[in-house]
């Protein structure tokens, strides 16, 4: 994995991550508006100017594999020193579902968080039933480590969300 000569950009085995643009956005809104990722993120309490600016703290890229924006990759940080830690999120397109571009881009963004974050430990929490992302996470090394009961609102229910960590020391 090499660092792009683009700012902030990231390059993986096959996607390259880039900060989000705004000519991005039109492709991000298709994208989590479809059925297969809608149900999962809900779009309807995306805050205005998402993904540029919502007055939230994560750091968002652009997922691409080649120069078809493939999804969106965030991540956040816990910087309080007794418990300082990073969490990701990820949606891809559905029709690149399976190709592996999920795990290379978790994988490309986690030897970012270690490496140049300086984190020790990163946490993920898909829902307990979405068991695309729960494998997806897996085969990255994430490890569950407890259920959140009643987690998450989504439409007109409460789901529950399965709590994956990585370790640096495990990763690779």
């Amino acid at each position: 994995m090499g660092e792009l000569s683009l700012v902030g950009g990231m390059a993986g085995e096959h996607v390259v991550l880039r900060p989000v643009g705004a000519d991005d956005v039109p492709v991000l809104l298709h994208i989590i508006s479809t059925p297969e990722v809608k149900q999962w993120w809900d779009a309807a309490d995306l805050e205005e100017g998402w993904p540029l600016s919502d007055g939230s703290a994560s750091t968002r890229f652009t997922i691409l594999a080649g120069r078809r924006i493939a999804g969106l990759i965030q991540y956040w940080e816990n910087d309080d020193p007794r418990d300082r830690h990073a969490g990701m999120e990820i949606f891809l397109d559905p029709d690149l579902h399976g190709r592996g571009l999920g795990r290379d881009a978790m994988r490309t963004l986690a030897q970012h968080l270690f490496d140049e974050r300086g984190h020790h430990r990163i946490v993920i929490d898909p829902a307990a039933t979405n068991e695309v992302a729960i494998r997806c996470c897996a085969a990255v090394g994430f490890r569950p480590v407890g259920m959140m009961h009643q987690r998450e609102r989504h439409t007109s229910s409460i789901r529950d969300g399965l709590v994956m960590d990585l370790l640096s020391s495990e990763f690779g």
